[in-house]
């Protein structure tokens, strides 16, 4: 900021402020434009910033800031930024529809504030990236699809959501792909997207989600990971990206540019974007000029040189006849020309910015063995250094890269010697959980440079590796100059036409170094957590469910102890593996293997992974449970509950008037305020429950204490709604949720509600249907539990929102078996 940031509130129609009372439009400001803006007045170029999820309205400032100073009377940005309230919109689906018609009021009402005819720029930060895809769906009434010509989303998951929380994000996102797949070339053939992803620091939305695959082509749209951005050359984390300096300079360059064109179509956007986010060589922009020579130019045909400014010669490196494969030019303060008897081209403006980002230097490259018609009439390059300061280092490959076949667990060294350039290539490097650190240490002290390239996620990863001479390991060295570089991949390979990962090393050829790759265990695990974490909520259901047949045939036995039962988890475990292995075999065009497969979940040891991972957790929750906390109430309130659970039983009516009140409040809070908070009530009741009788009848209690995992569990998913309607409520006031928007839990509150008192509401009739259901569930309880685990697998991995419905039967399966008496408190 170089003033002080100001945001007025502007003001929307009545209908839509009633309408949407959570969330506002505000401009941004600084110095003497605010009182401008205060009174609507704008000159600039529109361009409105749309907020994520949990996001404040205020993260406009980076980019507005910015083009405020770099902005002038010709050439200017207006920002403009909504205030969602913060709300939780990846997480819950039920404000999404909501948050997109507020989008296009808020378009309509902010062209309204110019004279003249214009559109307008959306810039989306995560989920904020989806809504300004998903105005596009709106009625033509609310809003123009012509007002929009340009998109640009940070960090956002266009191919699905990251968490699949409820069947409201699911149905969203699943219109707003298509409508886009079906229309990209028809309604939205006018507009340009630019996707931006952070990479591997962004440890929120994966850079595989941000991909455009699949929604658009690459005539009008770009997605790049910020590593391979021009003098940004750095991941971002899922914020950072908002504020980054290097990218919020790239970007506020490339949009004043492009409203700076007279043609304002989608080619000269898509130009001027690739020129910013992800260049290429174009010799058809070199100028033809004509030379004078002092004396004849030295010929190079050495494969790796480098020279500098002070020897003031001019360089031509042969074309014709060449031995070599590939040449490479790395140049600073240098001017590159291609040549023959009749003419000269300057290509120099051609060339490509590579890293240190504060610095002139550039590169090109060109393949000799497969020259394209616009190199075939060129005999030589010229290279004249402009000034003593000038340097170009100039590689010349002959032998083909090099095959590295990286093993699973254990380390490589690879030796070279007098090698100015070498390419390693990957063949093996293709799923998402491999990671590998390399070193690279040299008799040198020189800085080579380092470029990884994955070609099928437009990922360049750059490194500056500073290397300890081995006479003085201990040096100490500045820690930008000191990191260590991954080898990893972001976007799982769908095809790879041959193309593989590789790795470019361009080293001093005086020196000696030693590359090691080793596999790294402590990434994997990071990578496991990163790409399935959310996998997880399936798998504890499973694990549960294995835990809670065991206790049905014998109810004595404490919950932990049930995650101890190899005999039974181990084949579970190994069951649900094979069959996710059939299944991909058998069915490989349906819609859970496509998602497995474009998104890279599957290897075969990840459901075993998961599973015990899932084991583990629970045995230790349940061993805190039964142990530390039940044991200790236990040991502490037992006089207490037996006197009045004995009072209790001698006052039938008050008895049975406890239990309809306790029957009523889950209900009415879910009817009154939203199906989460009836989650959270039952989870409470259920908590008091377990206490109370689990202190009273030792032997029930161990099944309650799975049960009430299972809440707790249920619990969590649908926390997210409990959130969101505590904050409409300091909004809007004391209203249910389904008034202010869709309720996701609210069914399943309802469900699970009258599941779990079933026992006390049944008439004496309706309790022989009850045994006649026990005895199945009896008969067949190990089965249908095991089965119902397996089941959950296929259809909650990647729809989380029907566990919900599997808990529910949980709960009327609890509620069955231990109906009769021999089991009743």
């Amino acid at each position: 900021m170089f003033e002080n940031p100001t945001y007025p509130r502007i003001s929307l129609p009545a209908d839509v402020e009633t309408r949407y009372p959570r969330y506002a439009l505000h401009s941004y400001c600084e110095g003497v434009r605010c009182e401008a803006h205060r009174r609507n007045q704008f000159i600039g170029y529109p361009v409105l910033f749309i907020v994520g999820n949990a996001d404040s309205y205020r993260q406009v400032r980076s980019l507005g800031s910015v083009a405020y100073r770099m902005g002038d009377k010709q050439k200017q940005l207006d920002y403009f930024s909504i205030d969602f309230n913060e709300e939780l919109s990846a997480l819950f689906g039920g404000v999404l529809d909501q948050q997109t018609e507020f989008v296009a009021h808020a378009i309509k009402t902010i062209l309204s504030f110019y004279k003249t005819k214009k559109t307008i720029i959306l810039v989306g930060n995560s989920i904020g990236g989806l809504l300004s895809r998903a105005v596009f769906l709106q009625p033509p009434d609310r809003f123009d699809p012509n007002t929009v010509r340009l998109i640009i989303t940070q960090a956002t998951p266009h191919q699905a959501a990251v968490i699949h929380a409820d069947s409201y994000i699911m149905n969203f996102y699943s219109r707003v792909n298509q409508y886009w797949k079906d229309e990209w070339n028809n309604s939205l053939k006018h507009l340009t997207l630019l996707s931006l992803a952070g990479g591997d620091r962004d440890h929120l939305v994966r850079s595989d989600l941000t991909s455009l695959n699949g929604l658009t082509d690459e005539s009008r749209s770009i997605d790049v990971l910020t590593s391979a951005v021009p003098y940004v050359w750095a991941s971002t984390d899922h914020r950072c990206i908002v504020w980054c300096r290097q990218l919020v300079l790239a970007t506020t360059r490339a949009l004043l540019e492009i409203i700076q064109e007279k043609k304002q179509d989608s080619q000269t956007t898509m130009q001027i974007l690739k020129q910013y986010f992800s260049p290429s060589v174009d010799l058809n922009l070199g100028i033809n000029t004509t030379l004078t020579y002092k004396k004849d130019p030295t010929i190079i045909t050495e494969s790796s040189i480098s020279i500098h400014g002070k020897e003031e010669n001019d360089y031509v490196i042969p074309l014709k006849n060449s031995k070599f494969h590939r040449i490479i030019i790395h140049s600073t303060n240098a001017k590159i020309y291609l040549r023959n008897t009749d003419v000269t081209l300057d290509i120099t403006n051609t060339l490509l910015p590579i890293p240190p980002t504060y610095s002139a230097r550039k590169m090109i490259r060109f393949d000799i063995k497969q020259l394209d018609d616009s190199l075939k009439q060129y005999d030589s390059i010229l290279i004249r250094l402009e000034n003593k300061k000038s340097q170009t280092d100039i590689y010349q490959i002959e032998n083909d890269e090099q095959i590295v076949e990286l093993s699973a667990f254990d380390s490589q060294t690879l030796k070279f010697n007098q090698a100015g350039y070498v390419k390693l290539v990957f063949p093996t490097l293709s799923n998402l959980w491999q990671v590998y650190h390399i070193h690279l240490s040299s008799n040198s002290e020189n800085t080579p440079l380092i470029h990884f390239h994955v070609p099928w996620s437009n990922e360049d990863q750059y490194n500056l590796i500073s290397l300890r001479p081995t006479s003085s390991p201990t040096t100490n060295l500045p820690k930008p100059l000191a990191r260590q570089m991954r080898l990893k991949l972001h976007r799982p390979a769908l095809f790879t036409n041959g193309e593989y990962p590789s790795l470019e090393l361009f080293l001093n050829s005086k020196s000696s170094y030693t590359l090691e790759i080793s596999y790294s265990f402590l990434d994997f695990l990071s990578q496991l957590i990163r790409y399935y974490i959310y996998l997880l909520p399936t798998f504890l259901f499973t694990v549960l469910c294995v835990s809670y047949s065991l206790q049905v045939d014998e109810v004595t036995l404490r919950t932990y102890r049930t995650m101890l039962a190899w005999q039974i988890h181990i084949p579970v475990a190994l069951l649900i593996a094979i069959l996710y292995k059939i299944v991909i075999i058998l069915f490989p065009s349906s819609t859970f293997v496509v998602n497995i497969h474009s998104n890279g979940y599957y290897f075969f040891c990840l459901p075993l992974i998961l599973y015990f991972l899932s084991l583990s957790l629970w045995a230790m929750i349940s061993f805190i449970i039964d142990y530390l906390i039940f044991d200790f109430i236990h040991t502490m309130l037992y006089p207490l509950l037996t006197y009045v659970s004995n009072e209790l039983n001698q006052q039938q009516k008050f008895t049975r008037l406890i239990q309809w009140i306790s029957l009523s409040l889950p209900l009415m809070v879910t009817l009154l305020f939203s199906g989460s908070n009836g989650h959270i009530g039952l989870f409470i009741l259920a908590l008091l429950h377990v206490v109370w009788r689990g202190t009273i009848n030792q032997r029930l209690r161990r099944v309650l204490t799975t049960v009430l995992l299972f809440h707790g569990l249920l619990v969590v998913l649908n926390l997210t709604g409990f959130i969101m309607h505590i904050k409409s409520i300091l909004i809007q006031g004391l209203y249910p949720l389904l008034m202010i928007m869709p309720d996701p839990s609210f069914l399943s509150a309802i469900c699970c509600t009258t599941a779990f008192y079933l026992r006390f509401t049944l008439s004496q009739s309706q309790k022989q249907i009850v045994q006649v259901l026990k005895i199945i569930f009896l008969k067949y309880n190990r089965s249908i539990l095991i089965l119902l685990a397996v089941i959950s697998q296929f259809f909650c991995s990647y729809s989380m929102h029907y566990l919900w419905i599997l808990i529910s039967f949980i709960f009327i399966h609890v509620a069955v078996i231990f109906f009769v008496p021999s089991h009743r408190d």
